[in-house]
């Protein structure tokens, strides 16, 4: 039986390297393999007689070969079993392939320090498959460097329940991470559901944490803030599969906290 994967994002960045740190000590806390990938792309040039393709196979092999030396400097603890894989192809399609060929713990990446207005205009690979594939992704802002597992704050709908999948994936990641979960619910002004008696995430039969409730004017505000003042090493986010203006603004959410956290988000697809 495979072992189960974390996958990180290798662009060799600053930020992946930052996002590499958090993969391995992932890696390490949940018994699991790591696997960088990095996507190349296939250079062409163009010629009075027409367009060239540089040979794949010599791209290819200096891929792989840069990916190897960029490993070897970088990943630090020797207790992580890992593995490498460069190729060419589109981000979303390559990232969704490895996750269903894998049994994927979580696929992290990293996320670089951008102005808004260069968010808006250029957006990041990072964000673009959130709530796209069947595991949990990981955003690591550039800035985090203090690497640890101890909180992670779960941000929950009161008027939604979740699937024994989503549940599964919830109880499989805190456990991986061996980490402590805080589940609240963002309560808004404009909130049209009630939560007069108290609330419950029953995650199985032996599993249940109290909801608790929080104030905010703005839900994204509420969830970054309470982040801050809880101390949390992580923020886990559920992108839900409902109608398209559902998941439209709900991926919003999800993409604008990780712009605004300082520590990782974790996205999980319901």
């Amino acid at each position: 039986m495979s072992k189960q994967k974390v996958i990180v994002g290798i662009d060799y960045s600053k930020s992946c390297i930052n996002a590499l740190k958090y993969a391995e000590l992932l890696a390490y806390h949940s018994n699991s393999e790591l696997l960088l990938f990095h996507l190349y792309d296939a250079p062409v040039f163009f010629s009075n007689s027409g367009l060239y393709f540089i040979s794949s196979q010599s791209v290819a092999k200096t891929s792989k070969d840069k990916l190897k030396l960029f490993t070897e400097k970088n990943l630090k603890d020797s207790r992580v079993v890992y593995s490498a894989h460069a190729s060419s192809g589109v981000f979303e399609d390559v990232v969704k392939d490895l996750a269903k060929k894998n049994k994927v713990q979580a696929i992290v990446l990293g996320l670089e320090s951008k102005t808004k207005i260069n968010r808006f205009i250029y957006g990041t690979s990072s964000t673009s498959i959130l709530g796209k594939v069947q595991c949990p992704v990981v955003i690591v802002p550039e800035s985090y460097k203090t690497h640890k597992l101890s909180k992670t704050l779960l941000a929950v709908d009161n008027a939604e329940g979740f699937s024994k999948g989503c549940l599964k994936t919830i109880k499989s990641f805190v456990n991986g991470t061996q980490s402590k979960l805080e589940v609240y619910h963002i309560k808004t002004p404009f909130e049209v559901f009630s939560d007069k008696k108290e609330q419950t995430l029953k995650v199985d039969a032996n599993l249940t944490y109290p909801v608790k409730v929080k104030k905010a004017k703005e839900a994204v505000d509420g969830i970054v803030g309470l982040s801050k003042s809880l101390k949390a090493d992580a923020i886990m986010s559920i992108s839900r599969k409902h109608s398209f203006v559902y998941r439209f603004f709900n991926e919003s959410n999800s993409k604008e906290i990780a712009f605004r956290s300082r520590v990782p988000v974790v996205v999980i697809h319901e």
